[in-house]
């Protein structure tokens, strides 16, 4: 199976079959035009080397995100801000909050830590309390919120209530944040509001903006020692110049970001409950733009070939910690898409 879901260019190379990609969640309003038009006005730029410390691009970053520059660190997607982050803090243990992304695993081991899991609770909500308890000598802990792949999103209150008590224990928090600005009203839920400087939020352009293929990911923290530590390893220019102009332009598209707020508060609530109404399957709420579904009477990975024969790639979730064999995720997109999964799915599951 492949790590991250579904691989539709390996599907196609090797039985020629073309879907529509539900293991992969891309904002269905696809690649903003300002961010097109940017590029053609200046691609003269592209024959120069990106400024290496990439000041207008982390001012545009900072503006965002109502911080100083200073705050803000920049990769080749989110991935490359993870793995320098797990090089760069001073960690022997890390604890990982799961079930969620795989890479978080990864890049800890890749970087010679000790990894221990901690399980949410039933329904995927995390028991903060239990969590406390469960922390021994681990420096770090990892979340993800909204979380990939439940969709859950924990509340502030209770990422303030971890954050305090690892700062009292001189530990640090990592929270990845790729997907948040799919809740409602996120930048008042945001961690970074906290101002700890023990948190690092991590953030991408991939989800919200559509641009998996134009890498570019960014960290916000008001650790200092983190900063100059990842300053330290990291490889220069592994932020092109496309990435720069997207990342300067379209935090700026105001039009482009109202329309896919509004789409992604009412397709969720619609496709959460069109889903509900079908039988032999169980549908965890969700925050963000992707479902994750319990399926009663089937395993994912037959499922998802059927599912394939069909016309849909779903994602089989059964590798994520914590989860089995009967968990797929779904993507959200626009209604026309969704309406031609929904009927998919009724076919399979009858």
């Amino acid at each position: 199976m492949d790590l991250h879901g579904g691989n539709i260019y390996k599907l196609k190379r090797d039985n020629g079959i073309e879907v529509l990609d539900y293991s992969s969640n891309i904002n269905p309003l696809g690649v903003p035009s300002s961010f097109k038009k940017a590029v053609i006005e200046n691609f003269e730029t592209l024959e120069k080397y990106p400024d290496i410390d990439y000041v207008e691009l982390r001012t545009a970053i900072g503006n965002y995100n109502n911080c100083h520059i200073d705050n803000v660190v920049v990769g080749n997607g989110a991935t490359e801000v993870l793995f320098l982050y797990m090089k760069a803090v001073k960690a022997k243990k890390v604890l990982i909050i799961a079930p969620t992304f795989a890479e978080y695993e990864r890049a800890a081991r890749a970087a010679g830590r000790d990894v221990k899991f901690f399980p949410l609770s039933k329904d995927f909500s995390l028991n903060e309390n239990m969590l406390l308890d469960f922390i021994t000598d681990e420096d770090v802990v990892v979340m993800c919120n909204p979380n990939n792949p439940t969709g859950k999103f924990q509340n502030l209150e209770k990422i303030k209530k971890l954050a305090d008590f690892l700062e009292r224990k001189n530990k640090k928090l990592f929270i990845d944040e790729a997907f948040i600005e799919f809740v409602d009203n996120w930048k008042d839920k945001t961690a970074f509001l906290l101002k700890h400087k023990n948190v690092f939020i991590l953030r991408a352009l991939t989800k919200f903006f559509a641009l998996p293929g134009v890498r570019l990911g960014y960290g916000l923290t008001y650790d200092e020692s983190i900063l100059d530590e990842i300053k330290n390893i990291r490889e220069p220019w592994s932020v092109n110049g496309v990435a720069e102009i997207a990342g300067k332009t379209m935090l700026l598209d105001t039009l482009y970001i109202h329309e896919t707020e509004n789409w992604i508060k009412k397709e969720k609530l619609w496709f959460y409950e069109e889903l509900c109404k079908i039988d032999n399957i169980e549908v965890t709420p969700t925050e963000t733009n992707f479902i994750l579904v319990k399926l009663l009477n089937d395993n994912a990975k037959s499922f998802r070939k059927k599912m394939i024969e069909n016309g849909v790639l779903v994602r089989d979730a059964s590798n994520f910690m914590f989860l089995d064999e009967s968990y797929i995720r779904l993507a959200i997109k626009d209604r026309k898409k969704n309406e031609q999964v929904l009927e998919a799915l009724r076919r399979v599951l009858k």
